[in-house]
């Protein structure tokens, strides 16, 4: 009997036990429920504006402003006109013209209008000079007698005189632009690109003795396709308007095309573009490669370029009133074409349980691109088109319309996107 009531005790005593230990199982699982809701009712209301994070950007001011609209073709430097020089008469050359150092001109040598080049031997020239001189005066003599002996002499033979003065008159003509021939003188200011004589040689009738180049203005030579030809056109009569109308625009009457040369200095550098115009569109394609040849002037009377030399021309064909954003500003996407500003929005400062006031954040607006005009590492944004203060060039990769922002100075830029960037890498992963 004793044996039975201890072990009814003994169960009685782990019923027992057994049923606190799951009461505190139960009360310890409710209390963790109480928790996670409460957590998870904190993860989803939303911190304080003020507590946000902030993503880094680097934004760019711009404003309104005239820009060229420019389209670039390449092509090669020539001489502006050649000529090729060479005595009317035969002969011998008794001398070569003399430079600056006073030496006898050579390839590469400036020469003025009127400078002598080349001189022939001329005394044969003055000799028959000399005799178409005396044989005129003979004949001018003979009809003098002629005149006054009309009593004697027939009408045809008077006129036998007459002609015959004429004769020795063209005759002596001939001899003095032989004479005259004989200098071969330069007809505009040029640089001689070629001499193909020396002293003492003899050269035939019309042999070419001196090639020239007139370089002070040169031409740069470009193809550009008929797709352009249009714009180009109506930009060479906006032109011509605005010179007719006294436009006080001083590029409105200047069909302006800026000259960059390919080569660069000992440095590795770009040389600084060259203001040049349009001087001609051609009227009809190469029949060969079906491109439109247009030309461009260039000033060069400081004799720094030389026909040959490879650039490109920024041909201007239009002036428009736009905001200029740098192309990697411009986000394409989806079919989408972007880019975001900056713009201030108040917002209430709390601190601890209380607000205190208002303050300024910065949010990120997505500006969608209707028009724009590509100009490589620029685009052109019309007025018209957008409404802009500023522009983010750098963090605009991970924004989103209306997030917050913080804009960092350029010289600190870098490194505060790189580290946010990293700690938002790190984040994710």
């Amino acid at each position: 009997m004793t044996h039975r009531l201890v072990r009814l005790g003994r169960f009685t005593f782990l019923v027992l036990l057994t049923l606190v230990a799951c009461g505190v199982m139960w009360w310890s699982s409710r209390k963790t429920d109480e928790a996670d809701a409460i957590a998870a009712a904190a993860d989803v209301a939303p911190p304080a504006l003020a507590a946000q994070p902030r993503t880094l950007v680097q934004a760019l001011a711009v404003e309104p402003a005239v820009h060229d609209v420019v389209v670039r073709y390449s092509g090669k430097i020539q001489a502006w006109e050649t000529y090729s020089l060479g005595f009317e008469v035969a002969g011998r050359v008794a001398s070569l013209g003399k430079n600056a150092q006073g030496e006898p001109l050579d390839d590469g040598d400036r020469v003025e209008k009127g400078q002598l080049l080349a001189r022939l031997d001329d005394r044969i020239f003055r000799a028959r000079v000399a005799e178409a001189v005396a044989n005129f005066e003979m004949a001018a003599s003979d009809v003098e007698r002629g005149r006054r002996a009309r009593d004697v002499i027939t009408e045809a033979e008077f006129q036998t005189l007459v002609t015959s003065r004429a004769q020795a008159q063209a005759a002596q003509e001939i001899a003095e632009k032989n004479l005259d021939d004989s200098l071969l003188t330069s007809p505009i200011n040029a640089t001689i690109a070629r001499r193909m004589v020396e002293a003492g040689e003899t050269v035939g009738a019309n042999e070419v003795v001196y090639e020239l180049v007139e370089n002070d203005r040169l031409r740069l030579v470009v193809n550009i396709p008929e797709a352009r030809v249009r714009e180009l056109e109506l930009r060479r009569r906006q032109v011509a308007e605005a010179q007719a109308s006294g436009s006080s625009d001083p590029e409105g009457g200047v069909f302006r095309a800026r000259v960059q040369l390919e080569g660069k200095d000992l440095y590795g550098k770009q040389w600084a573009p060259i203001d040049a115009e349009v001087y001609r569109i051609a009227e009809r394609a190469d029949p060969a490669t079906g491109l439109f040849e247009v030309e461009v002037a260039i000033d060069n009377r400081a004799g720094l370029m030389r026909p040959g030399m490879v650039a490109t021309a920024g041909i201007v064909t239009d002036r428009v009133l736009a905001y200029a954003a740098p192309e990697a500003a411009v986000l394409f996407r989806q079919g989408q074409t972007y880019l975001y500003t900056i713009e201030d929005d108040p917002a209430a400062m709390p601190v601890m349980f209380w607000e205190v006031g208002e303050s300024q954040v910065q949010r990120a607006r997505r500006v969608e691109l209707s028009r724009w005009i590509d100009q490589g590492e620029t685009i052109l944004l019309p007025v018209d088109a957008v409404d802009l203060s500023a522009v983010v060039v750098r963090g605009q990769e991970r924004l989103r319309d209306g997030q917050l922002v913080r804009m960092v100075e350029p010289k600190d830029a870098g490194a505060e996107i790189t580290r946010a960037s990293a700690t938002t890498d790190k984040q994710r992963l």
